[in-house]
């Protein structure tokens, strides 16, 4: 947490820097964009004490209408973890996004307000005289928020983030993650 500290807080002095270097150029972040995500995926079944983690790859597109506000939609794909005898597969998400925005030079601080929608499956393996294994498929909607930061080098942008994928009494989907875009 101290490193991500220290990353934002060198980004906003880089920006502030940017900033009183080239006073007559404003730089705005209007416009669309296209990105993708690594993250870093973990999953709590609330019901079964089972934690799950995992990488996440995720397609994210949104639009800047507005300095502080914009939408956005994403496409995130997993993979699965086993813990024990029970295991975990992250199918898709997908999600869309209201996001507020606040832009300090070429920093810009967002949040995520929205909805997301998950296809998931669990599967354990049940041993006795056999073996069965017997799987569960889930397709959940949710409240989805979270939180990042992003800097903006012209038409590249660089960000970390935080996002609450999935809140139900069943499964708690958090995510951390680098992304990567171009602003068009």
């Amino acid at each position: 947490m101290k490193q991500i500290i220290w990353v934002l807080a060198g980004l906003l002095m880089i920006s502030t820097n940017a900033a009183i270097a080239e006073p007559q150029k404003k730089f705005s972040t209007l416009g669309t964009y296209f990105g993708i995500a690594q993250g870093w995926m973990e999953i709590e079944e609330n019901n079964l004490n089972n934690d799950f983690q995992m990488y996440t790859f995720d397609l994210i597109g949104g639009a800047t209408f507005h300095p502080n506000m914009g939408i956005e939609g994403r496409l995130g794909f997993g993979g699965t973890d086993t813990s024990g005898s029970k295991s975990y597969s992250l199918n898709h998400y997908a999600s869309l996004y209201f996001k507020p925005q606040y832009t300090f030079g070429r920093l810009n601080t967002y949040a995520l307000m929205g909805t997301s929608f998950v296809s998931s499956e669990t599967s354990q393996v049940l041993c006795g005289i056999i073996c069965l294994q017997s799987s569960d498929k889930y397709t959940e909607f949710s409240f989805s928020y979270g939180a990042g930061a992003i800097y903006y080098f012209n038409m590249i942008m660089v960000g970390l983030e935080y996002v609450k994928v999935l809140d139900k009494d069943r499964v708690d989907i958090d995510r951390g993650g680098l992304m990567f875009g171009f602003v068009f």
